[in-house]
């Protein structure tokens, strides 16, 4: 996944986090991670696991299907939009769906 589309869920958490006045130290022991990682992923430097988006819906009261559809489809996109045929491949992966 590109820093890109890791950034924006980061970007998320990490505005989710101040407006419920957590500290990183309280997110990341949620996630049995340590704060550097949850500040690299904030940052958009590292990616967040899919354990992770569970636990990350349920810390601030996200829809988990939301969180994992934004999480897929940007990573989708920030990986293949650049491909020829991308479109007609997300058709052709539907219709196997």
């Amino acid at each position: 996944m590109s820093k890109n589309s890791s950034g924006d869920i980061g970007s998320l958490i990490h505005t989710l986090r101040v407006k419920n006045n957590m500290s990183q130290k309280q997110v990341a022991d949620r996630l049995c991670i340590d704060i550097s990682l949850l500040s690299k992923i904030e940052h958009g430097e590292r990616q967040v696991q899919s354990h992770m988006r569970k636990e990350l819906s349920e810390i601030f009261d996200l829809d988990y299907k939301s969180l994992q559809i934004k999480f897929l489809s940007k990573k989708l996109f920030n990986e293949y939009n650049k491909e020829p045929f991308f479109k007609d491949a997300i058709i052709d992966c539907m219709e196997r769906l």
